[in-house]
């Protein structure tokens, strides 16, 4: 029974870590470096996201691919074992990452935007989330494309 299991899993796994990937390397490379190059246009934006549930989205992709690669572990082999672990390992360091430093970093900008516009508290408050934004994407993403990377080749071994 558990031996069926395994594709299935392995398949959801996959999808959902497609899925994270997609998103963090879209929001990483093209949709916050224009979001900062619009000023306060790119706030509104940051709202609108925010609304229709981007935060959640990010959480929910990351969270699922998690919890299904830990599944995975009980099917893993002992020469893959190194190689599928150091995946793993960057990939939920990349969860905490971007859960703790991005996804608070998009709160707090949307909190901020509740003040008065042209405040200096606000504007360098949001200013600060978006360069900590910046950095830890980057981050999170190589990370994101390592764990892809070790997954990819601990199958192989």
């Amino acid at each position: 029974m558990a031996v069926s299991l395994f594709p299935w899993l392995r398949a959801a796994h996959i999808l959902f870590a497609a899925a994270w990937l997609g998103a963090a390397a879209f929001v990483t490379l093209y949709l916050a470096p224009a979001m900062r190059a619009l000023g306060p246009s790119g706030d509104r934006m940051v709202q609108a996201l925010h609304q229709r549930g981007m935060p959640r989205f990010m959480g929910a992709t990351a969270g699922l691919t998690v919890l299904s690669g830990l599944c995975l572990f009980w099917f893993v082999g002992r020469g893959a074992g190194m190689v599928l672990s150091l995946g793993a390992a960057a990939g939920l360091l990349a969860a905490i990452l971007g859960g703790a430093v991005i996804g608070r970093g998009f709160h707090r900008i949307n909190s901020l935007l509740a003040l008065a516009e042209g405040d200096p508290a606000r504007d360098a408050g949001i200013a600060a989330a978006y360069r900590r934004i910046a950095v830890t994407s980057r981050v999170v993403l190589a990370m994101m494309v390592f764990a892809l990377l070790a997954m990819t080749l601990g199958h192989a071994l």
